[in-house]
């Protein structure tokens, strides 16, 4: 029995210990780096390099808050699942995968992180094999390859500036933060990239939890505060993460207020945050990002946990539609799912009240362009307003359908550690550490603008009454460009395979797709065709390495 329970109190242990760690750094202000050497090759320089810092130690505290949280729930959520001990390896893969990327000083130590976050995260989308799990596993993977690419291209760069880590790094590399800040835009799933993040909902609850809290979809996000925290940011590189975090976030809000089902809702409401995020960090604004991004995590993974209890006693019915009354069946499990909605809203004196606002007021004290700041103030609307109908759809909607309460210790004991710390994180780490604070002087008037948003989104979310949209519903008809790409490139994909089998394969693995004439003239012209294919790769390199040497 407590066998089940062995890894999450493991986590819950190792974040004890992270916090204690973290005091001493944020009270020491202290930065540690620890590099490995691994070779030298002319005058580039191959190391693994980790930084030890109060930034990297509060993130990996949050890390292991939720972790600890969502292995407890999942110990219930998942225990009737004959793979149950596989899941849960893999999930504690996918978490190690993203401590390596927050403690990584270097470009081969991150892609330890990234790369595992990747493989991991697709193996936990697939994890119930059916056609739309799949479909979205290799969704996800492919627009995460995109990012891949202009990592490798990056490759180039840290070989022309001698050395391939990234804390500290030359102050003039502007064109290696611009290739590294797109690859994480297709992490965090920001547009055009943002297709992916709906569809993983594919996924069990849990990873869900993870996934859309402090783990994958941050992970681009905490990187570009990791390389802004050392190079200052171009005006272009700010101006392009000033639009298209405003986008995504009207998008993301938009999409939820025509959607019924209930984590996509939860998963668009992350797109939309994940938006406010990226846009702050166009205002120059890390610090402010980061303490958003903590108290997202928090109500966001509590968010899911609330949305998985309810789907366990609805036996995984997630049509709002047909879910009304949970009042009355799970009082306790509509407050939890409360507290964070209201957290999502950013209500007063709850977590994200602290950092929300400050992005609001802070966006208007800046001077910016006109569209990016109305596409953030009608997304502000949009969120009050789809928060308003879940809860709406949830608590007072009509019953129709027969919920059976799942009484478990370990799905409680999950959601009020979660909620105790998105209540009051957001006031302590505030008080904690001075960097969070921010000074901002506005009008009155604007201040309850601010406010003034919050109000009408809670009362359109209430009065107003929505039908699905296909056009809304698929984020203007990004989730069919990606996932129907395949049709339109056939015809060159079909020529690619072609060209792959006859000049890269061996003669006996060609038999079945063309044969060798007798011909001189065919045999010259179809040479890659039956020639050996090591001796061919030889040839090739002979030719390219003859004519550097005559360059």
């Amino acid at each position: 029995m407590f066998k089940k329970f062995q890894m999450s109190f493991l986590l819950f242990s190792f974040m004890v210990f992270m916090i204690m760690i973290m005091m001493l750094f944020i009270y020491k202000n202290m930065t540690y780096i620890l590099e490995i050497h691994l070779l030298s090759i002319n005058t580039c320089e191959f190391s693994f390099s980790m930084v030890f810092d109060k930034v990297s130690f509060m993130f990996v505290t949050i890390v292991m808050m939720i972790s600890s949280s969502v292995f407890l729930f999942s110990c219930e959520y998942m225990k009737e699942d004959i793979y149950f001990y596989r899941f849960m390896w893999i999930l504690l893969s996918f978490v190690l995968s993203m401590c390596f990327l927050v403690f990584s000083g270097s470009l081969l130590f991150m892609l330890v992180g990234w790369d595992g976050l990747g493989i991991t995260s697709f193996a936990l989308i697939i994890y119930y094999q059916s056609k739309d799990s799949l479909i979205a596993g290799f969704h996800t993977m492919l627009i995460n390859r995109i990012g891949d690419v202009f990592i490798v291209v990056s490759f180039f760069l840290f070989v022309f500036l001698g050395h391939f880590y990234y804390f500290p790094m030359c102050s003039s590399a502007v064109t290696l933060m611009m290739m590294l800040s797109i690859a994480s835009l297709t992490k965090s799933a920001q547009y055009p990239f943002s297709s992916w993040l709906p569809a993983a909902m594919a996924a069990p609850t849990p990873v869900s939890a993870l996934v859309h809290s402090s783990t994958l979809v941050t992970a681009g996000i905490f990187l570009i505060i990791r390389l802004s925290m050392i190079i200052p940011m171009t005006f272009e590189l700010s101006n392009m993460l000033l639009l298209l975090g405003a986008i995504t976030c009207l998008l993301g809000g938009t999409a939820a207020i025509y959607e019924f089902d209930l984590k996509k809702i939860i998963a668009l409401s992350t797109l939309s945050q994940l938006g406010l995020m990226v846009f702050t960090l166009g205002m120059g604004l890390t610090n402010i990002t980061l303490f958003h991004l903590f108290m997202h995590a928090l109500f966001k993974a509590l968010l899911f946990l609330a949305a998985g209890s309810v789907l366990l006693m609805s036996f995984g019915v997630q049509d709002m539609r047909l879910l009304g009354g949970i009042s009355n069946s799970a009082p306790f499990g509509i407050i939890i799912f409360n507290i964070s909605s209201f957290c999502l809203m950013g209500a007063p004196f709850l977590s994200a009240f602290y950092s929300k606002h400050m992005i609001l007021e802070k966006m208007m004290f800046s001077s910016m362009n006109i569209l990016s700041l109305l596409m953030i103030s009608f997304a502000t609307i949009m969120t009050a307003m789809y928060t308003t109908r879940m809860m709406k759809s949830l608590v007072w909607g009509k019953a129709n359908i027969n919920l059976i309460l799942k009484n478990s210790s370990s799905i409680y004991f999950s959601m009020i550690m979660l909620s105790f710390f998105s209540i009051i994180s957001g006031k302590y780490l505030w008080s904690l550490e001075n960097w969070f604070l921010e000074y901002v002087f506005i009008p009155n008037y604007l201040g309850f603008l601010i406010n003034f948003f919050m109000v009408v989104g809670i009362l359109l979310g209430m009065v107003v009454s929505v039908s699905n949209s296909f056009m809304w519903s698929t984020m203007f008809f990004l989730a069919p460009f990606y996932i129907y790409s395949g049709k339109i490139l056939n015809p060159f994909l079909k020529n690619m395979y072609f060209l792959d089998y006859g000049w890269l394969e061996s003669l006996s693995k060609i038999d079945h797709i063309s044969k060798i004439s007798s011909d001189f003239s065919n045999k010259f012209f179809s040479w890659p065709m039956y020639m050996n294919s090591f001796f061919r790769s030889f040839i090739l390199l002979m030719m390219i390495f003859i004519y550097v040497m005559n360059y």
